[in-house]
C-alpha cells in the first residue's frame, strides 16, 4: 500500500490473489504449473483508491478503503476472484486483519468486532475495539484503554493468559497493558507499547519470540534490545516480525529470511540496512535514555571496567551543562546551575563544587572522542540514574520541569 492509497502485490499467483486480473492455473494431481502468471515485480492493483490498510493470507487478500469499505480478491469465492471487489454489507469498517487459518476479522467504526466467513457475525463481549490481529486460530483485540483481549487457540500459551486453554468467548490479557499497537504471526501476538518496547508471547517456533531462545511463552513477554519502537509488523502466516524505531532503523527478527542477507532464524531482534553504507547496530549496543529521549552519539557508549562510559560533549550538553576544555592539561570542567563538574583524562579524581571524589574509572579518549562514567555524571547533576538490562538501556531521569 502506498501513501496515495494504491495496493500493488506480486508473489505467488494460484488464487488469484495478486489481484491483477490472471490466476496461475495448475495440473490437477501433479501440481505441475500449466499456465505462470506469479508476479515476481510488483504490479498495481486497478479499481483501488484511497485505501487505508491492507490484510493477506495464503490465498487471499483484503483491502480497507478510507469510507469504511472492504474490497477482497483471491480466495473469497469458487472459482477463484481476480480482481478487487467491494463485500456487500460490510460497511464502517476501521481495522481488518487476516491470518494463518484464513478467517478474517473486522473492527467496525462504533468499537464492535465481527468475524466474516460466509456471513457478519459479531463476536460478543467486546467494545471500543480499535484494532484487530489474528493468528494460527487465535485471535485478538486491543481496546481504546490500551487493554488487549484474545480468544481462539490457546496450545502454545497464544493467549497470553497464562494457561494452555482454549477459549471460545474473549478474555481480557492482564498481565500487559499501555498498548498502543497491536499485530500478529503465526505463533502469536505482537503489542507495542506506549513506552516504545515490544512485548509478545505464544509460541516460538521460528525464534520470533526476541528473547533469545526458542521458549514458548503463555505471558507476554519483553523483545530484547528493542526501545523507542514507533511501528511493528508481522504476518499471520509466517513466524517472523519487525519494528521500526524512531530513529529510522529497521529491525526483524524470527523464522526465514528476516532480511539480513541470510536465511538464518534470529532468535533476538538484528538490523536491516536501509542504504549500504548505514552503520549496522547491534541489540546489545548500550543505549541512553534523557527524560525518555533516545541520545545520539557520533561514538558509542563502551562498557570500561564495569562502568558505562559516554561521550563527554553528548552527555554534559544533553544536560544542559556548559562545557570548558584545557587542553594543557586534558581537563574537561562542566556547569550547570550551581554544580560544577572537573574531569581529567586518566585521573580518577574528580571535582564537584571544589570537593574531591574518586571515580570507579577514570576518564579516556576512543577514536578521538572522550569517555566519562554515565552514572557519575548524571548522580551529580542531581538526576537518577537506572539501567534496563532487556534493552541495555541507562535510564537517566532529571526530574526537571517538561522532563
Amino acid at each position: 500500500m502506498k501513501k496515495d492509497g494504491t495496493v500493488w502485490g506480486w508473489g505467488d499467483n494460484t488464487d488469484g490473489q495478486v489481484g491483477d486480473g490472471t490466476v496461475t492455473t495448475r495440473e490437477v494431481g501433479s501440481g505441475k504449473v500449466l499456465e505462470n502468471n506469479n508476479r515476481a515485480e510488483p504490479v498495481q492493483i486497478k479499481g483501488l483508491s484511497n485505501i487505508k490498510e491492507i490484510a493477506a493470507n495464503f490465498a487471499a487478500s483484503f483491502a480497507l478503503q478510507e469510507d469504511g469499505t472492504l474490497w477482497g480478491w483471491g480466495f473469497i469465492s469458487v472459482p477463484y476472484t481476480t480482481t478487487p471487489v467491494k463485500f456487500k454489507g460490510v460497511k464502517n469498517i476501521a481495522s481488518i486483519a487476516t491470518g494463518y487459518s484464513s478467517n478474517l476479522l473486522l473492527a467496525k467504526k462504533n468499537g464492535t468486532v465481527w468475524t466474516l466467513e460466509s456471513e457478519l457475525k459479531q463476536v460478543k463481549g467486546l467494545a471500543n475495539i480499535t484494532t484487530v490481529a489474528v493468528s494460527a486460530g487465535s485471535m485478538y483485540a486491543l481496546q481504546d484503554d490500551g487493554t488487549v483481549w484474545a480468544w481462539g487457540q490457546n496450545s502454545s500459551g497464544q493467549l497470553g493468559d497464562g494457561t494452555h486453554i482454549d477459549r471460545k468467548n474473549p478474555v481480557k490479557i492482564t498481565t500487559i497493558k499501555d498498548v498502543m499497537a497491536l499485530t500478529a504471526n503465526a505463533g502469536g501476538p505482537l503489542y507495542l507499547k506506549k513506552d516504545g518496547t515490544v512485548w509478545t508471547n505464544g509460541s516460538n517456533l521460528g525464534g520470533q519470540l526476541g528473547i533469545g531462545s526458542y521458549e514458548s511463552k503463555n505471558v507476554p513477554v519483553q523483545v530484547k534490545g528493542l526501545t523507542h519502537v514507533k511501528k511493528i509488523s508481522a504476518a499471520g502466516t509466517g513466524y517472523s516480525a519487525m519494528a521500526l524505531k524512531e530513529d529510522g532503523t529497521l529491525w526483524s527478527w524470527g523464522g526465514g529470511y528476516v532480511g539480513d542477507g541470510t536465511e538464518w532464524y534470529r532468535t533476538v531482534p538484528t538490523m536491516i540496512k536501509s542504504y549500504d553504507t548505514q552503520i549496522l547496530q547491534d541489540i546489545n549496543t548500550i543505549k541512553v535514555d534523557l527524560d525518555g529521549k533516545a541520545l545520539t552519539f557520533d561514538q558509542p557508549p563502551m562498557l570500561i571496567a564495569e562502568r558505562t562510559m559516554v561521550p563527554l560533549r553528548t552527555i554534559f550538553e544533553s544536560m544542559g551543562a556548559d562545557i570548558e576544555w584545557n587542553n594543557a592539561t586534558s581537563t574537561a570542567t562542566a556547569i550547570k546551575g550551581q554544580t560544577e563538574i572537573k574531569l581529567t583524562i586518566g585521573s580518577d579524581i574528580a571535582y564537584v563544587n571544589g570537593q574531591t571524589l574518586k571515580l570507579d574509572a577514570p576518564p579516556v579518549i576512543i577514536h578521538e572522542r572522550t569517555l566519562v562514567p554515565v552514572r557519575f555524571i548524571g548522580e551529580s547533576f542531581g538526576a537518577s540514574v537506572g539501567w534496563d538490562e532487556v534493552t541495555k538501556t541507562v535510564v537517566i531521569k532529571t526530574g526537571e520541569p517538561g522532563s
